[in-house]
């Protein structure tokens, strides 16, 4: 699996406009992202990341020359900033699914 962690920096005026923009991209996905997430720092409240789970790094590129992963570049454009992106491949995963 491969991981990639956009971050920026958003105003607080542009922070619905980053929510809503991601709610709507996030409705549909590219086929080899496996997970994504929006988070906000608790410590830094202007700083953004979205988190995205794909299932190889082939996946992510075949994503990136369609233009499909940079949507989430251009969710931060629109919220007034410019992101910076880092890429990892995960070596080791726990994942626990909660029972209801």
């Amino acid at each position: 699996m491969y991981l990639t962690i956009l971050h920026g920096h958003v105003n607080k005026e542009n922070w619905q406009v980053l929510e809503q923009s991601y709610a709507k991209k996030v409705k549909h996905p590219p086929e080899g992202l496996l997970q994504s997430m929006l988070i906000h720092c608790e410590e830094d409240r202007l700083e953004w990341k979205i988190i995205t789970i794909w299932r190889s790094e082939e996946a992510y590129n075949q994503a990136k020359a369609q233009g499909i992963a940079d949507t989430c570049v251009e969710l931060f454009c629109d919220a007034g900033t410019t992101p910076e992106r880092r890429h990892y491949h995960i070596v080791e995963r726990f994942l626990r699914v909660a029972e209801e």
